[in-house]
């Protein structure tokens, strides 16, 4: 078997919109259940096929449903109830693509649309041949709603079909089942309904689902019996097919949860405003059908890619389909009106990280959003402001004060919520032990840091008023808490933490965590310092809750002793005290794997910790986060020295070189980590996605087409626009909103063109020039080599 993905299905108008999986294997379930994974931020539903197979993962996760299963285990999104399989009998024989003969098979997204459509020519294992097709959408138009539609056509004689669908709450996560019984009902013959409530957190879960038939285009009744088991219950239905005649079922369902905003004060009869709310959804869906409610998600999208999508004329015309699935996934992985959740490492598409929160919301996710959504990206750190609770209780059970935020979040009020335990060290046979959630701190700085850029980027004011400045003030005086001072070396230091290079443990003056912590109590400082001046009002409401004066105090006393670690002779920048030392090994063998992680079947995190290789940018994510603090040759130089010793082992790394190679010159080598950083999801590994897609790397496409190649930043208190493009690359096109002004940035191999759509005028920097743009008027220059 050769390539399964195929990316230029799609011709004519679906031109690099459609990715498909052109062969079956069911060795490989889990690669397009997770980049096929269909939603809308407020559920994704991953895209198991309708029969079941054996390693299959039938996923449907609603954002900020967290539970936790018992105590000895960690807060998760529950998989809700499944509504995707779908059983089905020809003469007897149960349909599945790994029994009979497959002479046909096609199964693609597409982007554009939203839509995933299955094809087989399925021949059964008694001879009786059909074709098959399964349509779905998850509704970006109604967010409750999920389309499906299952079409059957005999080729080979007349056939007996059997069916049954329904609801199955029988699921779990890897085993842990997160729903009480429930309540189960099928009213008029036509509506289902399963009312499930998880057992820990108190979520209510109301699933309802129909079911309409066609047989060559007009309607059919059928006869259908009701069947009610634990946790389950479906209709099932007999008919016998004419050749060529076509059957269709559709079947439409819809999901409401007690945490969805709506009910969100409600407290007494939270149950029957859910079953209300779900009978009126399904009831008008049914009556609309699969056609019509289609249509609207359609348009939705429609009106989503007119104003965001980015046009990319390159050689290889993957490069534009690449970029078009990051915005796709980036989309339905986020809840863009609720800041009672975040963003998981897997977005909505698989149990993998437990649906948990980390870092890469901020710095590599967040960016797209600031510069394309603001209101998203607002609501996105307005979650890390309700997440502030945790984070106090955080830093003072680790002896700490200010805000230590939790390196994994949940829900708003889970506080840390990383597990405790992991893979097998290879050398023990013993679980090994995660440290994460205790020593990899950065991540309170790293917040901190988005807060400014997002200012920056917005000039939100109340935004900073009502959340920002607290959430840079409490991170700030966590870190003057969290220094230590050497007496021998005169000097604070931050001992015993993980730098973003998780193959590092227990080290001392992380470069990064470092930087970023002295950036942090640089911006408290200056806040708190101006804001007498500034807004006096709110200096006296926060003084009196926060204490100013005592927190500047102790930013004072340790910010400007605070070590940085600066370049030796040798101009390389230590990425903490004592990896120059380290043992350096060839680590061709890990580097040219196809999957990441391979350093582990030879050593164990202990010796890994004795050596100079890292699992993925830190110091050169350093040099990419505060650039302006180091010139190019210091860059250089640091760049190709951790480069070598980087074997990108996390989705996060590619992003960050591609866009420090893209900023150094190294035109070839960003490039080659722009393709990479695509191939991680949408490449022909087929086992580097089971556990879902990977958010950040989502993010990291989007910087490394915006950031990298279109020359967005932010330096100071400017936006700058330096395009370098690659040569396989003659043009790019993209949209940017800069302080509440949306503009259009299109990039060729000669000039640059920016594009105020705004309504106010906008003063950036194209190249070094300052440039004042007129709302609805255009500036360029020309590139620079």
């Amino acid at each position: 078997m050769g390539n399964i993905l195929n990316y230029t299905k799609g011709q004519g108008e679906f031109k690099n919109w459609i990715i498909e999986e052109s062969d079956f294997d069911y060795q490989h379930l889990g690669k397009c259940e997770s980049i096929f994974c269909q939603g809308n931020g407020y559920m994704g539903v991953r895209a198991a096929l309708e029969e079941k197979y054996v390693g299959e993962k039938r996923n449907m996760f609603v954002a900020g449903t967290f539970n936790k299963f018992d105590e000895a285990e960690v807060t998760e999104l529950p998989n809700l109830p499944d509504i995707t399989n779908v059983i089905i009998y020809v003469s007897g024989i149960r349909f599945r693509m790994d029994s009979g003969v497959l002479h046909a098979y096609s199964r693609s997204l597409n982007l554009k649309t939203g839509e995933l459509i299955r094809k087989v020519d399925w021949e059964s294992p008694n001879g009786d041949r059909l074709e098959l097709c399964f349509n779905r959408f998850v509704s970006v138009a109604n967010r409750h709603i999920i389309g499906s539609k299952v079409t059957i056509k005999p080729l080979s004689g007349d056939m007996n079909i059997s069916i049954e669908s329904g609801i199955d709450g029988q699921v779990t996560n890897t085993g842990s089942q997160h729903f009480h019984e429930g309540e189960k009902r099928i009213y008029d013959a036509t509506y289902m309904e399963m009312i499930s409530k998880t057992i820990q957190s108190g979520v209510y879960a109301a699933i309802h689902a129909s079911h309409a038939f066609e047989i060559d285009g007009k309607k059919a009744k059928v006869d259908l019996l009701p069947v009610i088991e634990r946790r389950f219950l479906s209709n099932k239905l007999q008919l016998t097919l004419k050749k060529d005649s076509v059957f269709t079922m559709e079947k439409i369902s819809c999901v409401h949860t007690s945490r969805d905003l709506k009910y969100e004060s409600i407290s007494d009869d939270i149950v029957d405003s859910l079953k209300n709310d779900g009978l009126e959804t399904i009831r008008k869906a049914y009556e609309l059908g699969y056609d019509a409610l289609f249509k609207e998600n359609k348009d939705a999208w429609a009106h989503f890619w007119r104003e965001h999508d980015i046009k990319i004329n390159a050689i290889n015309d993957y490069d534009q389909l690449a970029i078009r699935f990051a915005l796709y996934h980036l989309n339905i992985m986020t809840k863009q009106d609720d800041n009672r959740v975040g963003i998981g490492a897997k977005g909505l598409s698989g149990e993998g990280y437990k649906g948990h929160s980390f870092w890469d919301t901020e710095i590599f996710i967040l960016p797209y959003f600031m510069f394309t959504q603001p209101k998203t990206a607002r609501t996105l750190l307005e979650y890390r402001f309700r997440n502030l609770y945790g984070a106090r209780l955080k830093a003072r059970e680790n002896g700490f004060k200010g805000a230590m935020y939790p390196w994994e979040s949940a829900w708003i009020d889970d506080g840390e919520v990383t597990p405790k335990l992991g893979a097998a060290d290879v050398v023990t046979g013993e679980a090994t032990p995660i440290l994460t959630g205790l020593i990899e701190q950065h991540i309170s700085a790293d917040i901190a840091y988005a807060v400014w850029e997002y200012y920056i980027a917005t000039r939100d004011q109340e935004f900073m008023d009502n959340y920002g400045y607290e959430i840079i003030i409490q991170t700030a005086y966590f870190w003057s808490s969290r220094v230590e001072w050497n007496e021998t070396l005169k000097r604070y230091e931050i001992n015993d933490v993980i730098g973003p290079d998780e193959y590092k443990e227990h080290v001392n003056n992380n470069a990064y965590t470092n930087y970023l912590a002295h950036y942090n109590m640089k911006l408290a400082k200056e806040i708190i310092e101006e804001m007498p001046n500034i807004n006096p009002e709110l200096y006296k409401k926060l003084d009196q809750k926060l204490h100013l004066s005592n927190i500047k105090d102790e930013i004072d006393r340790v910010i400007d002793g605070l070590y940085l670690p600066k370049p030796g002779e040798d101009g390389i920048i230590p990425q903490h005290d004592t990896y120059l030392k380290l043992k350096h090994i060839d680590l061709t063998p890990y580097k040219n794997a196809e999957v990441v992680g391979t350093i582990y079947n030879d050593y164990n995190m202990e010796q890994i910790n004795e050596m100079q290789v890292s699992k993925q940018a830190d110091l050169v994510m350093l040099l990419y986060l505060l650039d302006d603090l180091f010139d190019k040759e210091t860059k250089k130089k640091n760049y190709l020295f951790y480069e070598e010793r980087t074997l990108h082992d996390s989705s996060l790394s590619k992003s960050t070189h591609c866009i420090l190679a893209n900023d150094l010159g190294y035109r070839d080598s960003a490039y080659e980590f722009f393709r990479s950083s695509c191939d991680i999801d949408l490449g022909q590994n087929m086992k580097s996605s089971d556990m879902g897609i990977h958010s950040a790397a989502m993010g990291g496409i989007w910087q490394c087409v915006v950031m990298g190649f279109g020359g967005v930043r932010i330096v100071g208190d400017d936006l700058y626009i330096s395009p370098r493009l690659p040569k396989e690359w003659s043009d790019i096109s993209f949209p940017l909103v800069w302080r509440g002004n949306p503009m259009r940035v299109t990039v060729s191999q000669d000039d640059v063109v920016v594009e105020n759509m705004g309504k106010d005028a906008v003063s950036i920097f194209i190249y070094d020039t300052k440039t004042s743009i007129l709302a609805g008027q255009k500036a360029g220059a020309e590139i620079k080599r």
